[in-house]
């Protein structure tokens, strides 16, 4: 189910978020929002995200690996191959080691891997989305 987070903020960025820990995701979202990124589109399986992500017009899309559904992997895969998302940046997020992530296929992209720091997470999405206004301090 997809779940539309935004307020009113001129040239503020959409951040879609694919996630299916509802813990991790009210996370992520609280801690955007803190930062300063108050469009935020969350969703909690990869089918739904194929659905919508390609129309949504994300700036910058959070992914976890495991997703229910659609795994993070075939999701990547497909949102890379769709002319809409081919340049969206992507943050795939994941507790899996790197081998596994090549033996699934996942040979390219901007990875965090878990355990890790909020701070890591805000540094890359400022590097990703430089003209964000929002102050990126934890």
């Amino acid at each position: 189910m997809a779940v539309d987070q935004q307020k009113t903020q001129p040239n503020s960025k959409l951040i879609a978020i694919v996630e299916d820990d509802a813990d991790l995701a009210t996370l992520f979202h609280d801690m955007l929002q803190e930062a300063g990124y108050c469009r935020l589109h969350i969703f909690s399986d990869g089918q739904d995200a194929i659905k919508h992500l390609p129309q949504l017009g994300a700036h910058l899309i959070l992914l976890d690996v495991k997703l229910p559904n659609l795994d993070g992997v075939s999701l990547y895969k497909m949102l890379r191959g769709h002319s809409n998302t081919r340049q969206t940046p992507i943050i795939v997020i994941t507790g899996s080691q790197d081998w596994e992530l090549h033996r699934m296929g996942l040979h390219s992209g901007i990875m965090l891997h878990k355990p890790f720091k909020m701070e890591q997470l805000l540094f890359m999405i400022r590097a990703l989305l430089p003209e964000n206004t929002g102050s990126l301090s934890p």
